[in-house]
């Protein structure tokens, strides 16, 4: 859906990153969250309809053909997109069990696989993109560090190969928890992973699965539990097998117990300081005692060993597994490249032995949206302290339970229509008067929107104008709602809606396996079969008073107000503390006046409705198919191709014929000298991007609305501007962007100027402040010759002047080279004609001298060296340890080295320094390439009053001396597995056309153009043997040449002691203090010998060699 409120908190084991959305601050905005329903609805209407495949309903039989009490039940068979070429089977097994058969018709690879061995262990780890931002899209995230990305034929991403996927999603979570044992669903998630009776040993399912070339995680919710794997699908007989033994018989020995109540421990404390998760549980504390939602989901050492004996945990843990761990509460979905009836047999075969005890699930009828809060929920204004630097006002309204209601999708509607940024909208309104830069609209699944209540807010991101004026907030808030109440539901609006997201339905682009099942099987749970994949996409049908009854609940006088700030609200006093975060606030009496503002709301002339959206497709063509359709995918270049170079532009290529979609992508880079020629250019390049947002939002909302999407953010080496959509309209939106950015100093206003700027300063503070960020920063600093980091951006911004920004702009066209890749549903003159009006929209001239905008890393000295520095955040245990081991300049064969080699190491490192060791939450190791320069390192998330940085570097030292061991006990067959893995990883098919321009993107930005490099890197691996490996690996450590750098981030070892001298609670007294704030890099040092102590990293990074310019020859 669009414009709804994306932040909620889901938590649970991991393995790997998490793949996530994010939209830039004005831009866009999608919802993150799934979109569920209870029970079936109406038919489709025929516009809906006519975007659907429609497959005839399977034919009821038993798993023998024949019927009865044993019999296999066959439900139907899910509507699906015109687009989607799979195919689906719905079925419940005789003990309860449901699943979804998803077959890939995709032609497979037959090669016979080697048998998987025991014991050996991989995963696959990538690292930052080029040219991509951090989740603010302010902060440059590029360290030319390339994602692994997977390929292998002529064209990168065609080789053929896919992965398997499963997902199993059970019908329990943190509102079942017993009060005396508040996280237990969560710990009992974390717990089942531990081994089963047929494979008790602890480690054996993550084992199999990341030597096999995949992954697995899991994630508890408040109504439910999912677990979820990826795997190389010639090994998706055995994942099944392990696991369903996880599902059938799991171990949960008290061993086990006793160390992963650490992992949860570690998970929560890694988690205390994220705003969304203490805002959620603040909200929790005001309900209702006896309510589910007022639990604590997280669990922690508190409720896991303080509050109950290891015997009583034990006994309890066993008991809720047995009582709802039951095959008939159990959802699964499983998606290959086999035919249903394989799948069948399959999901037959490991998941009927489940037991199943017919229990009914926890009865939690009694409980509703008005028993959830108490009565000072309503009556109250909380004013709340968060740790971060944040200005948020939240108006929230609980409402009845809306899962059921998804043909109509009532509270998705009212979310669109109250969360619309275009002219006349709330969001407009408030902006234009520099009171807020976003508003946040909706709710979001699991704690805001369950079968219990439903949590509708609006959210304001206030600027600090906007704090002092919160009444003015307020009174268009309200008089929005008035507005609403007045216009009533208006029928062609959701009409409008309802054809955007049938056609976005239409053409839907696939997802990748994991992502598929992990959604599917939750969907199963909230809509009848043949709905599962429909239910959260489409607006059914239009229901006037379905959409009345919403409206009239945002009319009513309860609902929640809190105000969260950095700066204390008009001299509040934060006079209480939530129980589990510790997050302080105060709560008020509303004011009368604020009360009065209710009371008297009406609609205010400059707020209405939007207008229809002149930005929808109508021409959805696919020019590739339009003359031969036989023949489209054969002459068209399978890379790539260069239409136009000069020396302002660089225009490449490539029409698609594989996804057959009315899709384009438009990548450019405006790469200027300006960036990286000082700190006070570097930051006024955010400070721009920031502020060209904030002025086209407005005008390209409908558009975003529509299906054209854009991001705009600073990179190393300038502005990334990116587009995608439908074809018919996207040059539009670049031409309106480029026209935008040519006239950027005639649309800038001093109110605006100071809001971008604080709200610029508040994103840097807060990376400041994070551990990881500043680990990362530091290191960077380092390792790259020129590297501006948060900390510097932070003092210089302070300085900063619109006059700065004005002349900044100017200047900034004047000297460019515009990188572009057009990809997509498109034709050669209509990228041709798009690089001309972009470049007489900006006029620009070309780099005079180019060595200005090259990027180079530096050598690390021989040794060990330490670079330790104190966290920001007082009185905060986390600390964050990243030992860093440079190899040197990047050939073929080193890449290949590494790759294989940190696939080697990561299986071992988790199961020995976290599950075992329980060093913290996230151990993990990855590839580093600085500029070409290339290393790898390890990472661990600790808490300092548990474990010393000290302690945290030996034991991962002390593992690097095991690992040679077991990587020379370790069987070839083993070895080889591993290597054939990563080579079928190189393989994996495009699931979708951002894959493929992404990649291609990557080689264009870092100038090597080797459009086929999967498949060149394949043939060196294939000549890796286990020897090369570990004379690569003994050599890369041997004191004669290794080259270590372990940065470390040390956080507050004991939370009794104040850790600076800041206030006595270790945090700052309000907002402009923290704005102002200096913050200076605390070094720490020990007398160790061998150790090299880096005190000042100017003055030792001036002491570094610096590389040349260094790019791959293959």
């Amino acid at each position: 859906m669009i414009a709804c409120l994306t932040v909620f908190a889901r938590h649970g084991y991991s393995r790997t990153t998490t793949r996530a959305a994010t939209s830039s601050q004005f831009g866009p905005k999608t919802l993150m969250t799934r979109k569920r329903a209870l029970s079936p609805g109406s038919k489709l209407v025929s516009s809906s309809n006519s975007l659907l495949k429609m497959p005839a309903r399977e034919e009821v039989i038993g798993a023998t053909g024949e019927s009865g009490p044993g019999a296999i039940r066959y439900l139907d068979t899910p509507d699906k997109s015109f687009s989607d070429r799979k195919q689906y089977r719905s079925i419940v097994l005789p003990n309860g069990f449901h699943a979804l058969l998803i077959s890939d018709p995709t032609e497979r690879s037959r090669s016979p696989p080697p048998p998987p061995a025991n014991n050996s262990t991989i995963d696959e780890s990538s690292d930052d993109g080029v040219s991509v931002t951090s989740a603010t899209n302010e902060l440059t995230e590029s360290e030319g560090e390339e994602e692994e990305e997977h390929d292998g034929s002529e064209a990168d991403g065609e080789g053929g190969e896919k992965l398997a996927a499963a997902a199993l999603c059970i019908g329990v979570g943190s509102f079942s928890d017993p009060k005396p044992v508040q996280g237990l669903a969560h710990f009992l998630e974390h717990m089942i992973f531990m081994g089963s009776k047929k494979y008790p040993t602890e480690n054996e399912y993550d084992s199999y699965i990341s030597k096999c070339g995949g992954f697995d995680n899991a994630v508890t919710d408040l109504e439910e539990t999912t677990f979820y794997f990826e795997i190389d699908e010639e090994y998706l007989d055995g994942a099944l097998d392990r696991f369903s033994n996880l599902f059938t018989e799991p171990l949960m020995l008290r061993d086990s117990i006793c160390r992963e109540r650490d992992a949860v421990e570690s998970e929560f404390q890694t988690n205390i300081n994220s705003f969304s998760s203490m805002r959620e549980q603040l909200m929790g504390s005001l309900g209702q005692d006896d309510h589910p939602c007022s639990s604590f989901s997280w669990g922690n050492l508190r409720t896991l060993k303080e509050n109950v004996t290891e015997d009583e945990l034990y006994d309890i843990l066993h008991k809720f597994q047995k009582r709802h761990y039951s095959a008939h509460r159990m959802h699964f979905a499983v998606q290959a490249r086999m035919s249903l009836d394989e799948l069948e047999e399959l999901t037959v075969r490991y998941f009927s032995n489940i037991p199943s005890n017919n229990l009914p699930a926890d009865d939690f009828s009694t409980f509703n949206e008005r028993n959830a809060f108490r009565p000072d929920f309503y009556s109250k204004v909380f004013f709340v302290r968060p740790k971060s630097n944040i200005c948020r006002l939240d108006v929230t309204w609980c409402l009845p339970p809306s899962v059921k209601d998804f043909k109509v999708k009532p509270v998705d509607y009212m979310a669109y229509l109250l969360g619309y940024e275009g002219k006349g909208s709330l969001t407009s309104y408030l902006r234009n008067r520099t009171l807020a830069l976003d508003v946040q609209t909706g709710a979001s699944y699991g704690f805001e929107k369950n079968s219990l209540y439903t949590l509708f807010s609006v959210s304001v991101i206030m600027s600090d104008k906007g704090l002092d004026n919160i009444e003015e907030i307020l009174k268009a808030i309200y008089s929005y709602m008035r507005l609403l109440k007045q216009t009533g539901p208006v029928e062609w609006l959701f009409k409008e809606l309802q054809d955007i997201e049938a056609t976005s339905f239409r053409y839907r682009k696939e997802k990748e396996a994991s992502d598929n099942v992990e959604e599917l099987v939750v969907n199963m749970r909230y809509y009848p079969s043949k709905d599962i994949i429909t239910g959260s996409e489409l607006y059914y049908n239009y229901n006037a008073s379905d959409i009345q009854q919403v409206i009239d609940n945002l009319n009513k006088p309860t609902f929640n107000i809190m105000i969260s700030s950095s700066k204390p609200y008009k001299g509040i006093t934060y006079d209480k503390k939530e129980k589990w975060f510790g997050t302080e606030y105060a709560e008020k009496d509303i004011p009368a006046e604020w009360q009065a503002l209710w009371d008297n709301a009406a609609p205010i002339p400059e707020l209405k409705l939007q207008e229809r959206n002149p930005y929808i497709s109508t021409d959805y063509t696919i020019f590739a198919t339009q003359d031969d359709p036989e023949t489209a995918a054969t002459h068209i270049p399978a890379i790539p191709e260069k239409l136009l170079e000069d020396g302002v532009c660089e225009l490449w290529f490539r029409q698609d014929a594989k996804f057959n979609l009315p899709m384009t992508l438009m990548y450019f880079y405006f790469i200027s000298p300006l960036p990286m020629q000082s700190q006070k250019s570097a930051t006024l390049t955010s400070l721009y991007s920031s502020m060209l947002k904030f002025q086209i939002a407005e005008d390209l909302y409908p558009a975003s609305v529509a299906g054209l999407n854009y991001e705009i953010y600073a990179a190393e080496k300038g502005i990334v501007l990116k587009v995608d959509g439908y074809n018919e309209k996207l040059p539009i939106i670049v031409d309106e962007i480029t026209k935008s950015m040519q006239y950027f100093d005639k649309n800038m206003s001093a109110d605006v100027f100071n809001v971008i700027k604080k709200k610029l300063a508040k994103t840097y503070y807060n990376e400041i402040i994070k551990a990881s960020k500043l680990n990362r920063d530091v290191r960077l600093k380092v390792v790259q010759e020129i590297y501006w980091t948060t900390v510097e951006r932070f003092h210089v911004l302070k300085n900063l002047t619109i006059e700065d920004l004005g002349d900044f702009s100017r200047k900034y066209f004047e000297q460019v080279k515009i990188q572009t890749l057009i990809q997509g549903n498109t034709k050669k003159q209509d990228a041709l004609n798009v690089m001309r009006n972009v470049l007489d929209n900006l006029k620009s001239g070309e780099i005079k001298n180019v060595s200005l905008i090259e990027s180079k890393a530096r050598q690390i000295p021989l040794g060990n060296n330490y670079l330790t520095v104190k966290s920001f955040r007082e009185n905060d245990a986390n600390t964050v340890t990243t030992n860093f081991y440079q190899a040197g300049p990047v050939t073929p064969t080193l890449n290949s080295r590494l790759e294989l080699l940190v696939m080697l190491i990561e299986e071992p490192l988790f199961d020995m320094l976290r599950t075992k060791e329980q060093l913290g939450y996230d151990v993990s190791t990855t590839i580093r390439d600085n500029f070409g320069i290339l290393g790898y390192s390890i990472t661990i998330h600790s808490q300092e009053d548990k474990f010393t940085y000290q302690h945290i570097d030996q034991r991962i030292e002390d593992f690097n001396v095991k690992f040679v061991q077991l990587l020379e006990e370790m069987p070839e067959a083993d070895f080889q597995l591993v290597k054939r893995s990563l080579l079928k990883r190189k393989q994996i098919v495009d699931t979708e056309l951002k894959n493929e321009m992404n990649r291609n993107w990557a080689e264009i930005t870092t100038q090597e153009y080797i459009f086929n490099r999967n498949k060149l890197e394949m043939q060196h691996i294939e000549e890796l043997s286990k020897q090369e490996i570990m004379d690569f690996y003994k050599q890369l450590h041997d004191n004669q040449f290794r080259r270590k750098m372990s940065v470390q981030v040390v956080g507050c070892s004991d939370k009794s002691i104040q850790c600076s001298q800041k206030t006595a609670d270790g945090e700052l007294e309000n907002e402009d203090e923290d704005l102002d704030r200096e913050f200076l890099i605390h070094y720490l040092e020990t007398d160790e010998l061998g150790r090299n102590y880096i005190t000042d990293i100017e003055s030792f990074g001036k002491t570094l060699m610096v590389y040349p310019v260094t790019k791959i020859q293959f």
